[in-house]
């Protein structure tokens, strides 16, 4: 990118976080910690930074960014709360992302399973049972919620592995760092990790499949690192895959129309999670309010349990606050009652809660 689309991106920056800057000051910490919590607006959005991808391919490069900066802007308020604790929603918000992620990539790594059959393929496998390839991939997006992740060689090298790649991944790690730490702006450098990343795993022999989703994986990690997130959400791969040439071709970080492409991603993505997010803070705050209502003694950490993942089995609720599968069924019956939790798939048998 050159100086004036560094430029006009910081401005961009600028002009949507100013009503955070604004806001009046909370009267002690009680106080913060409840506004936190508060239904995010929806006009928290920026308007003019709302754009359709056919908008956006009639803008020129410099103008995409320009949205592109101010999207994640607005975005970054919501990851970062500017309190002391993260919002209750996030922990979804962040799986739904992966899970999403994972459905737009199906195609790309020769997967017919759709976003409910990549949720099953995870969350009703047996613990120590091995991961079947859609389950895999749906694992490598989740990698951004994992316990303890932090981006560095382990978490890139356990990248590694879903993919089925070969070789040392300190390489990959090395260019993720490299992109973190070197100058420029945001954007610019996670599209660049993701070039570099491509390249490599190339020229190692990985399949273009495998390089793919390494980049546009190790593209959201070189982001949220620069933003300062304490962790990444996946975006990119949201929308990058719907990306075409003139020809009607899927783009690739390896073509040279891949870097505009990434940057019009980048602004929809940020755009759609924003739009999820004021979704997600309007249940969770429905789930929160219902608690009171639940005579069960582990209701609220089934609560604490649906506050942090895309779903959750009556299995797996039992297995983490020890009552019977039994109890825990007839639990979230009465959430779905009470309207604080959904049931995600439509089932008799086997089913998934979540917001």
């Amino acid at each position: 990118m050159d100086r004036l689309t560094t430029i006009r991106i910081f401005y961009a920056l600028m002009i949507a976080l100013a009503p955070l800057a604004h806001r009046p000051r909370q009267k002690n910490a009680a106080d913060a910690d409840d506004a936190g919590r508060d239904a995010l607006p929806a006009n928290a959005f920026p308007k003019w930074a709302r754009a359709s991808l056919p908008t956006l391919d009639s803008m020129s490069d410099v103008e995409a960014a320009v949205l592109a900066g101010a999207s994640l802007a607005a975005l970054h308020a919501v990851v970062t709360s500017g309190q002391r604790e993260a919002p209750p929603f996030l922990g979804v918000l962040r799986a739904r992302q992966a899970l999403a992620a994972a459905a737009h990539c199906a195609p790309a790594a020769r997967l017919r399973e759709d976003d409910a059959a990549l949720r099953d393929a995870l969350l009703l496998a047996a613990p120590d049972a091995a991961l079947s390839p859609a389950g895999r991939l749906h694992a490598l997006f989740r990698l951004f919620g994992a316990p303890r992740f932090g981006g560095d060689h382990g978490d890139v090298e356990c990248a590694g592995e879903l993919l089925g790649l070969n070789g040392d991944m300190a390489e990959y790690a090395e260019i993720v760092c490299a992109h973190v730490a070197g100058a420029g702006e945001p954007l610019g450098r996670s599209v660049a990790a993701a070039q570099a990343i491509a390249r490599r795993a190339g020229a190692n022999g990985a399949r273009a499949e495998a390089a793919e989703l390494l980049a546009l994986w190790g593209a959201d990690l070189v982001l949220a690192k620069r933003l300062g997130w304490e962790r990444p959400l996946a975006l990119l791969a949201l929308r990058v895959g719907g990306m075409r040439d003139a020809t009607g071709r899927r783009l690739r970080p390896g073509d040279a129309a891949w870097p505009s492409a990434a940057l019009r991603a980048y602004a929809l993505a940020a755009a759609d999670a924003h739009l999820a997010a004021v979704d997600l803070q309007r249940r969770a705050s429905m789930l929160v309010a219902v608690l009171p209502k639940l005579r069960a003694k582990p209701a609220g950490r089934v609560v604490a349990l649906l506050l942090a993942d895309d779903g959750v089995t009556p299995a797996a609720a039992a297995r983490a606050t020890g009552m019977s599968d039994r109890a825990a069924r007839r639990l979230f019956d009465r959430l779905v009652e009470l309207g604080g939790a959904r049931e995600l798939t439509g089932r008799e048998t086997f089913r998934i809660y979540g917001l």
